[in-house]
């Protein structure tokens, strides 16, 4: 059995014991004891999420993980975000309200047609 490889978090340099991030993982800089799963976010999210946990002092990091796709245009890879335990509750506040007017639900019409305009020529006709 081999062990995961891990690299050094580029952003634990003044700190007095280094964070590390798991590969192909993101990191908000800051560090924790435990770590705890909040949400899966889409890629988008991704950094907004980060910042914001940051801006409070909340250690956070996420890692892409695949996902069973269960209908059409659903994201293969979602980003697993992980938080710091003693600091959970605000962390899930702070994402209830950063992701309240997220994605879109899908709707099962389709997108209204919109009306063409009709053209006018640029050039007058004699």
């Amino acid at each position: 059995m081999t062990a995961a490889r891990e690299i050094p978090d580029p952003w634990a340099v003044g700190r007095a014991r280094q964070h590390w991030v798991p590969s192909r993982g993101l990191s908000n800089g800051l560090d924790a004891r435990g770590w705890g799963i909040l949400a899966d976010l889409d890629e988008s999210q991704v950094y907004r999420v980060l910042f914001a946990l940051s801006d409070i002092g909340v250690a956070a990091y996420v890692l892409p993980v695949r996902v069973t796709v269960l209908e059409a245009g659903d994201p293969e890879v979602l980003w697993r975000l992980w938080v710091d335990i003693p600091r959970y509750r605000a962390a899930e506040d702070l994402l209830m309200v950063l992701l309240r007017h997220g994605r879109r639900r899908r709707s099962d019409r389709p997108a209204p047609a919109r009306r063409r305009r009709r053209r006018v020529p640029l050039v007058r006709e004699r």
